[in-house]
């Protein structure tokens, strides 16, 4: 029996931004009329000079214009915190699997990216059945990136929060922020329709 999962993520807009991976988008044409339209708002009530609106909004069309790492991505937000960090944008995954354990978990961690896994933490309290988080490390040609993945098992399918990172000291500063928006995803699962959050099969 097919199974329908459904999600929503409880963001933290003092510290993500949801950032659109299509145009048009909400009522946005395209990137730049969302980026002018995003700057303005974050910089409403803030004295500052028009260059660091017009620095932000260039810094959100550049974010909006990443490619997402793999495949059939549903959603992308910007770490952009009000208290002032690294910005980096981080990709939500979802797809079916038959994995089960946390075993079988960790075997995905290294789906579609390879290298090896460094470390895995089991993640207690989340709203998946069995949840964890690994970061993974992979040699590119020229340099090596570390990936974070928090990985959780709902109903058939298994969602992924992943940050590719090259300085392993800004993956370690957001490690806490990315797993608090795992944390806050919430799944409903029904049983007999076609699943809503469905990808391409990066993860297979």
């Amino acid at each position: 029996m097919a199974m329908n999962v459904e999600y929503t993520i409880e963001l933290d807009h003092r510290v993500w931004i949801p950032v659109p991976l299509v145009f048009p988008w909400n009522g946005y044409a395209d990137a730049a009329t969302w980026a002018h339209d995003l700057s303005t708002s974050l910089m409403s009530g803030i004295d500052a000079p028009e260059e660091v609106r017009a620095a932000l909004e260039q810094a959100a069309v550049a974010m909006a214009d990443v490619d997402s790492p793999l495949p059939g991505a549903l959603e992308r937000f910007w770490h952009l915190p009000v208290e002032g960090g690294p910005e980096r944008l981080v990709h939500l995954y979802v797809t079916e699997t038959e994995a089960r354990t946390a075993e079988e978990l960790a075997e995905l961690a290294r789906a579609g990216v390879g290298g090896f896994v460094q470390t895995v933490t089991v993640l207690e309290g989340t709203a998946f059945d069995v949840a964890l988080r690994a970061v993974v490390l992979t040699d590119l040609p020229d340099r090596r990136i570390a990936v974070l993945r928090t990985l959780g098992i709902r109903g058939g399918h298994v969602f992924v929060v992943e940050l590719i990172e090259e300085q392993t000291a800004v993956l370690e500063e957001l490690e806490p922020a990315v797993e608090a928006l795992f944390r806050s995803i919430r799944v409903r699962v029904e049983g007999d329709e076609r699943p809503r959050a469905t990808a391409q099969g990066a993860w297979s």
